[in-house]
């Protein structure tokens, strides 16, 4: 078999295993990747023509482990290969382990997060007590909502987990913890933070362009924070980098009202590598 990228080794095992295809013929079905463009064509080919059997897996309630799984929302699955608009009924928050210097972004957590409680909608995030998470939690708690927490067993031990919450859930490690995130969300938020939740933001909007998820990502501007961020990616748009549609995707909003508006409208760009996008 020829030597292949982790990436497309990945794409292409993930691809079958949904379809129900034996792992062992791996092999096979990665024949000479060049004939089909490269690997990004290749990966984009691979997954389009095993979509009518994923979907059609996917509707007989059929899981990935070929069981049987009780009939819910779709959230265990790539949005990406079901049709239709999603429901936003969830939103991971990424934000601050830290508080900031200016009593602005505590307000503005408190009031995001009773917002999305009073929308009636759950807050999926990385379950601390401390910074702007915590003030997230208790504010969406204290508003009568739900508050889902995901976080490392490591950070648990360092008693840093939120007592309060409707449930938390430990995950082996930081990979593990942003994958939990993703599937029991429908759409993501950052408002300020630190390199973390710049981490957090970019995975998920780099996995929104590749189409690994169909989810709007958003951004919460508290007192203009997250300009000289966007002033970037306008750089990143203007030099060529970031396409023009991947850059319209991120939502951004002062408000948490007008965010929660916005989301609910927003439509998922062409996925890259695709054959709808402008790349």
């Amino acid at each position: 078999m020829r030597e292949v990228s982790e990436e497309l080794r990945f794409s292409s095992l993930f691809a079958m295993h949904l379809a129900g295809e034996p792992v062992d013929a791996f092999s096979g079905v990665i024949g000479n990747v060049e004939d089909h463009g490269g690997e990004p064509a290749f990966c984009v080919r691979l997954l389009d023509e095993r979509r009518e059997r994923i979907q059609q897996r996917f509707q007989s309630g059929t899981n990935l482990s070929g069981g049987n799984f009780r009939r819910r929302t779709p959230r265990s699955f790539f949005p990406a290969l079901l049709a239709g608009p999603r429901m936003i009924q969830s939103l991971a928050v990424f934000t601050g382990s830290a508080s900031g210097k200016l009593p602005v972004y505590e307000q503005a957590a408190e009031d995001f997060a009773r917002t999305v409680a009073d929308s009636g909608r759950s807050i999926v995030y990385g379950g601390g007590r401390v910074g702007l998470m915590g003030i997230i939690a208790d504010a969406a708690r204290k508003a009568g909502g739900e508050v889902y927490g995901v976080m490392p067993q490591v950070l648990v031990d360092g008693e840093l987990a939120h007592p309060g919450l409707t449930s938390l859930e430990v995950v082996a490690d930081m990979h593990a913890r942003k994958h939990r995130m993703s599937e029991l969300a429908d759409g993501f938020v950052a408002l300020p933070g630190g390199a973390g939740t710049l981490e957090e933001l970019f995975e998920v909007w780099t996995w929104q362009q590749l189409g690994i998820h169909a989810k709007p990502v958003a951004l919460l501007d508290v007192d203009g924070f997250w300009q000289p961020l966007l002033s970037m990616l306008d750089h990143m748009t203007d030099q060529g980098f970031l396409a023009p549609q991947f850059r319209d995707s991120l939502v951004v909003a002062s408000e948490p009202q007008a965010l929660l508006d916005a989301l609910s409208s927003w439509q998922a760009p062409a996925a890259k590598w695709s054959a709808g996008s402008k790349n």
